[in-house]
Order: structure tokens, then C-alpha cells, then sequence
């Protein structure tokens, strides 16, 4: 638990501030099925997703690599021996369809009051996130309607590389104008956010992903604030 003031705050997103609606994946998975893979039953299409997604993830932490929403579908459909080819022509259809699923089921912050938690910080805050199925262009939406709106963000998909690559949280300092030394970055995963965060320089916090925890760090941060002012 941080006892020193920071001059600025980075937070991962999901595991820290946000969970998936319960809805949204398997309704996402439906329609990339019918689409893609008609044929397969929808249990296992849905299991082969979950799993690639999960493979690809520990990828992208192990290489410091972006892999997002048409690699995924096509380990996806390579797990399943079926040709990618079809993915490539309808790829931005079915991403429209991926945003129209997302905007209906939104994720939702962890705790109820981690967005006012944020808003309480007295320090400069930046998200930095390794983006997955969904690019920071529609995380921006998302995290408007999980009241976490209007804090810059730092997305794996626009900078090609993921956490724990040194470039996300060189661009987490850049754009909050803090030195790394005295950036705090806040997340779950111990090797994309603590070890990152920490071979780049910065302060680093692991919490767990039950919002709770999150909570606890965010407030020991206002009273060090409150402590210094």
C-alpha cells in the first residue's frame, strides 16, 4: 500500500476498474459464430474463443505484443481448423457488430464507488491498458458509460505494443508529464502491470481484481494527498 504521495497515478482497466457485463461475451461469441463458423456448435465455439482469447492474452504479456480483435478471431478459427479467409472481407462488419454488442452490454466498474474514487484523486491520472477484442477507440465509449469518462487513456492497439512493453508506460509518464519515478501504476497482473510498470521506472501497486482492493489503494492515495497539502 503506497505511504508517499505520488505525483500521478496510471490504473490499468480491466481487473481494476472494470468487468465485463456477463452478457456481452457470449452474445459477441453467438454472433462471430453464425458469421464465421455456422456450422460449429455454440458451446464450442464459445469455449475455442474464451481459450484463444486467454492464449493470446499471456502471449501478448509474455512478448510485449498488441494482438487484438481479427488475431484473435483468427486463432479462433485456426483452433478449429477452419479457414480464416472469410474474416478478412468481413472483418469491419463484424467489428461494428462487436461495438453494437458492447455499447448495448457495457462493462461495469468493479465497486460502485471506484469512479467517484477516481474523481477523488488529487493528482493527475492516466489509464493505460492492454486493449484485447475491444481497441481504445471503443473503450473510450465504454468507459464514458462506466462514469470514468475524460481521463486520457493509453491503449495497446494505437501503440502496436502491450503491457508490460516499456513504450505503454513511457507513454502513460509522457502523457501525464510526470517523470516516471513519481507515477504510481495500479493493476492486477503482476507481470503486465507491476513488473512493467517497475522495469520502466515507475512506482507500482498490485491489487486484486475484486474492486475492493482497488479501493483501498485509491483512498490511501487521498490521504497522502490530503496528508502533504
Amino acid at each position: 500500500m503506497p505511504t508517499a504521495r505520488p505525483a500521478a497515478v496510471s490504473l490499468d482497466i480491466w481487473g481494476t476498474l472494470l468487468a465485463s457485463d456477463p452478457d456481452f461475451k457470449p452474445a459477441r461469441n453467438e454472433m462471430l459464430r453464425v458469421a464465421l463458423a455456422p456450422g460449429v456448435a455454440a458451446d464450442v465455439f464459445d469455449a475455442a474463443m474464451r481459450q484463444a482469447d486467454r492464449d493470446v492474452d499471456d502471449r501478448c504479456v509474455r512478448d510485449g505484443i498488441d494482438i487484438g480483435f481479427t488475431g484473435r478471431i483468427e486463432a479462433t478459427l485456426r483452433a478449429l481448423e477452419l479457414p480464416v479467409s472469410p474474416l478478412v472481407e468481413r472483418t469491419p462488419e463484424l467489428y461494428d457488430a462487436q461495438q453494437r454488442l458492447a455499447l448495448a452490454h457495457p462493462p461495469r466498474p468493479l465497486h460502485v464507488e471506484l469512479p467517484a474514487a477516481v474523481a477523488a484523486l488529487r493528482v493527475p491520472v492516466v489509464l493505460t491498458s492492454n486493449t484485447g477484442m475491444l481497441p481504445g477507440e471503443l473503450m473510450r465509449k465504454l468507459l464514458v458509460l462506466a462514469g470514468f469518462g475524460g481521463y486520457p487513456g493509453v491503449f495497446s492497439n494505437e501503440l502496436g505494443v502491450a503491457k508490460p512493453h516499456p513504450r505503454m508506460f513511457e507513454e502513460a509518464c509522457a502523457t501525464l508529464g510526470v517523470p516516471a519515478a513519481d507515477v504510481l501504476h495500479i493493476g492486477d497482473n503482476p507481470d503486465a502491470d507491476v513488473a512493467g510498470a517497475r522495469a520502466a521506472g515507475l512506482q507500482a501497486e498490485l491489487i486484486r481484481p475484486d474492486g475492493v482492493s482497488t479501493l483501498a489503494v485509491l483512498d490511501s492515495i487521498v490521504r497522502a494527498c490530503g496528508a502533504s497539502a
